[in-house]
């Protein structure tokens, strides 16, 4: 038996309230687990048992449910992405005037990692194309 780490990760939002609140559609759960932080988890999960399967999954999936993994995207709330996207528009990249005119409240290593989990949206690709 072999349970991806996105079906992990969609099992685990599955039973978290606020994750569902967030994520209110199983596709946006699906696409939120299969990021790279869930993988992360549970390759190291997996390093970490040994490379041994069923060690592995107790970890992950242990009595109380799933592990949940949240990444930083699951961390902005819709307006704080917005605010970040009308702020990349009047600067840039230019993170250290984001922060500061924008998100003051956000560290700016979290706007960093947000901008490059950003790249990876639907809504990138559609202010690109």
């Amino acid at each position: 038996f072999f349970c991806p780490p996105s079906a992990v990760g969609t099992f685990a939002r599955a039973l978290d309230c606020s994750s569902s609140i967030r994520q209110p559609s199983l596709h946006m759960s699906a696409a939120a687990a299969s990021r790279d932080i869930t993988l992360f988890h549970a390759m190291d999960t997996l390093q970490r048992n040994g490379y041994d399967l069923a060690k592995a999954m107790a970890t992950l999936v242990p009595q109380g449910g799933p592990v949940l993994c949240r990444d930083e995207m699951e961390e902005w709330s819709a307006s704080e992405a917005m605010l970040f996207e009308e702020a990349l528009e009047k600067y840039g990249k230019d993170f250290n005037d984001i922060r500061q005119d924008f998100l003051p409240w956000k560290s700016l290593a979290s706007i960093v990692q947000f901008y490059y989990m950003w790249k990876t949206t639907d809504r990138y690709i559609q202010q690109v194309w």
